[in-house]
């Protein structure tokens, strides 16, 4: 059996979706914390920038090879990694 049939088989286009949104909201409950508390001691700012950069390259991967899944929910990610580094940031400057 081809690797196209085995994907067609388990259905490996909405398994591959369904953990693409899996990622987009791994992320929402540290942002959520983050509003709620408004506690950044700990975070690492530097691994926050260091995802939204693997996200918004992926996100792009994701265009130029026309991977809708890649695209959408990488760039979704990056959106939400985005308001953590913003958020985080914001709060030791000026929180």
């Amino acid at each position: 059996m081809r690797r196209e049939e085995v994907a067609k088989k388990i259905h490996w286009e909405f398994i591959i979706w369904a953990f693409g949104f899996i990622n987009v909201v791994a992320m929402l409950p540290q942002l959520i914390r983050i509003i709620q508390t408004k506690n950044v001691e700990g975070l690492s700012l530097e691994m926050f920038v260091t995802y939204f950069f693997i996200q918004v390259a992926f996100s792009f991967e994701g265009y130029f090879k026309r991977n809708r899944m890649f695209m959408t929910c990488l760039g979704l990610s990056s959106l939400i990694s985005a308001a953590t580094i913003a958020l985080i940031f914001y709060l030791r400057h000026f929180g």
